[in-house]
């Protein structure tokens, strides 16, 4: 259909596709609606069938990510190296000389942070230092706070009426 409402066909003689359908013979009107629904139906069909094989083939995928059942528990010695956590001695040896017996260990915990840095990379390493997740949470409290406090909310009264 056309923006004006039909084609010129339409507007020259209104209402002749339904006198047209109405002197087709029984066989054609029945051929033209089968085959307009199989049209309709072999799309339908069609999608059918190629969602299936997409959904087989998303299931075999799946199979494929790694498991974490055989996931390796320690760190490989290049990440190591990278991170500068590598530690080369004996399996029982920490840090500092320990061996992990009572009264010879090393918390790695309470330790020195800037331990491993001279000064001036020390000082290069906190010119790239993140937000602390308080303090822009307490930000963010501290906006909705003042915008709360700021503007003017309006009170709406639910009254009964009186009888």
């Amino acid at each position: 259909m056309s923006a004006g409402g039909g084609g010129i066909a339409d507007k020259m003689f209104p209402g002749y596709k339904d006198k047209v359908w109405a002197r087709l013979p029984q066989g054609v009107k029945e051929y033209q609606v089968k085959s307009a629904n199989n049209a309709f139906e072999s799309g339908l069909k069609q999608h059918k069938t190629w969602q299936g094989y997409l959904l087989a083939w998303k299931d075999m995928e799946a199979g494929f990510a790694p498991s974490q059942k055989y996931r390796k528990q320690a760190v490989d010695w290049r990440r190591q190296m990278e991170r500068g956590t590598m530690h080369y001695g004996r399996w029982y040896e920490g840090p500092k000389n320990t061996d992990y017996r009572p009264g010879n260990t090393h918390d790695r915990l309470t330790a020195d942070p800037r331990a491993h840095f001279t000064e001036p990379e020390w000082e290069e390493r906190k010119q790239y230092r993140s937000w602390d997740l308080m303090k822009f949470g307490y930000g963010l409290l501290a906006i909705f706070l003042g915008y709360r406090v700021t503007n003017e909310w309006p009170v709406v009264w639910c009254e009964e009426k009186a009888e």
